[in-house]
């Protein structure tokens, strides 16, 4: 079951890598060298971001966002990660509980039919803090909705629960001390 699985997910990140050079390949086949760098650009950029999310040491987690668009069909994340090399294991568990439950809420009250944009930000909050971000762009009539349904959400003692509204949405996040 579990081979099945990380099948699944191998065969989607390949997919999903496959597309992209396709895309350049479209463009050096245009001779279009402008948008082939520019495109080459934003997949370095999005590998890297991977990378530094590998380097935080939260496996689950990190599976958790690598399935995401997956999981969430109408929900499209991008993320960026500001700390490196950070050893976070501890919090892998709690940050992927909190997050599911905050997007399967998401799922529960927004539009099937739209799609929402997703940002995650990490960075530390102080020399011993994490803060983990997650923003999703909605409606004015569905942030309230939204909100009064996240408060529910079950708080884990061992991370700090942050509900914000933004300019554009709701942002839910944690902040989980090293």
């Amino acid at each position: 079951m579990m081979g099945e699985r990380v099948v699944q997910i191998l065969q989607h990140y390949r997919h999903d890598l496959m597309n992209r050079l396709q895309i350049v390949q479209g463009y050096v086949g245009m001779r279009n060298f402008d948008k082939v760098e520019k495109k080459l650009s934003e997949i370095v950029d999005y590998y890297n971001e991977e990378r530094k999310l590998m380097s935080l040491n939260v496996p689950d987690f990190m599976l958790w966002i690598i399935q995401f668009d997956t999981r969430y069909e109408n929900f499209r994340l991008t993320y960026k990660i500001h700390p490196e090399y950070k050893n976070l294991h501890a919090s892998d568990s709690i940050l992927v509980n909190q997050f599911h439950e905050f997007m399967e809420r998401c799922a529960g009250i927004l539009n099937p039919e739209e799609l929402y944009e997703v940002k995650l930000i990490v960075e530390e909050s102080t020399e011993t803090q994490m803060k983990f971000m997650l923003s999703v762009a909605c409606e004015a009539g569905e942030v309230e909705q939204l909100m009064n349904d996240i408060k529910k959400i079950h708080r884990d003692e061992t991370a700090e629960m942050v509900i914000a509204k933004t300019m554009n949405g709701v942002s839910f996040g944690l902040i989980i001390s090293q």
